[in-house]
């Protein structure tokens, strides 16, 4: 038996009073396996149910002897022994859970039934929700929007700094058509210009140049500030090729063959010699009698070759050089 179902047989054998106890100590994401695991259970054996249960008591006795530590432990003693603020700036230092995160329900939900729900809220109200969406929902979103609003939802979002924890929380909870209050060190950040490039970075072409004109016709600045921060497939020419030969070992030649389609001669050429001859050939050849394929497809896998770049500079693997030759590592 799994972990999950021997502690939901446990459970289940010693009662609604003794689950609660259990269920108290542990994360959602536990409680939800083991109460999965209760649901698809039939019929247990006698026998099985007393292993189990001999098993759980044989681990409590050897457990006497030890000292338990791990995140749950430490976020407890912080919470009992010290204040508030105190415990929270120590729980955010060590990247321990501090509490319910805003809008994290959200991620279950349809881009397009999100938009729908969303589409008579505030702008301003529309960019904190956003903001804290993971950047390939927060596309999905933007599409789903009506392309007037998309802008100035944007241009709002690149201009938050701090918002107070219990007024996200309160906006996650209702999702009220109001202005929210912004600012205040116990805030937590959102947005900025580098959420919106990062965003940009995941639509489609059309979108990100349609959204980035209209942002230009308002300020050219916040418009070159967030392009500054994007990078976008042709950029990768300016990889080195040391940085080149670590993006082909995570793309398919498959996928950078669809991606390649569309690119320049130059960024061509650059990853070709960074290939092996073999490959560099099968590729050419491919690209050679590849019929005409949908923009859309080749936009996607260029879209994914970049999210790989991205991805290795987060992990320190690759810098990529932004913003008039600056590079980040």
């Amino acid at each position: 038996m799994t972990g999950p179902q021997k502690t939901a047989v446990l459970c289940l054998a010693l009662g609604e009073k003794f689950t609660g106890e259990v269920f108290k100590r542990l994360e959602r994401k536990e409680i939800a396996r083991i109460s999965k695991a209760m649901m698809e259970m039939e019929t247990v054996p006698k026998e099985q149910v007393e292993e189990v249960v001999r098993e759980f008591n044989e681990t409590m006795q050897v457990g006497k002897d030890m000292v338990t530590g791990g995140p749950e432990q430490v976020r407890r003693m912080l919470s009992k022994t010290l204040d508030a603020d105190t415990a929270k700036y120590i729980m955010e230092t060590l990247e321990l859970d501090t509490g319910p995160t805003p809008f994290q329900e959200l991620v279950n939900v349809s881009p397009r039934i999100l938009a729908q729900i969303l589409r008579n809220e505030h702008p301003q109200t529309l960019a904190l929700i956003l903001g804290h969406l993971h950047p390939d929902q927060a596309a999905e979103l933007l599409q789903n929007l009506p392309s007037g609003v998309r802008a100035e939802v944007l241009m709002r979002l690149s201009k938050l700094e701090a918002v107070a924890e219990d007024m996200l929380l309160e906006v996650d909870k209702v999702l009220q058509n109001q202005l929210i209050a912004m600012g205040g060190k116990e805030g937590k950040k959102v947005g900025g210009i580098t959420s919106v490039a990062e965003i940009l970075n995941a639509v489609d072409r059309a979108t990100e140049e349609e959204v980035l004109s209209e942002i230009e016709e308002e300020s050219a600045q916040m418009a070159e500030d967030i392009r500054n921060l994007m990078f976008v497939f042709e950029d990768i020419k300016g990889l080195d090729d040391r940085a080149i030969r670590e993006l082909l070992k995570e793309v398919s030649n498959e996928e950078l063959t669809q991606a390649l389609k569309g690119a320049s001669e130059d960024l061509r050429d650059k990853f070709f010699k960074n290939l092996s001859e073999r490959a560099a050939t099968m590729i050419q050849e491919d690209l050679e009698i590849m019929g005409p394929i949908r923009l859309a497809e080749v936009e996607s896998a260029q879209q994914n070759v970049v999210k790989t770049v991205r991805r290795l500079e987060a992990e320190g693997k690759i810098a990529i050089g932004r913003g008039g030759g600056d590079v980040f590592i």
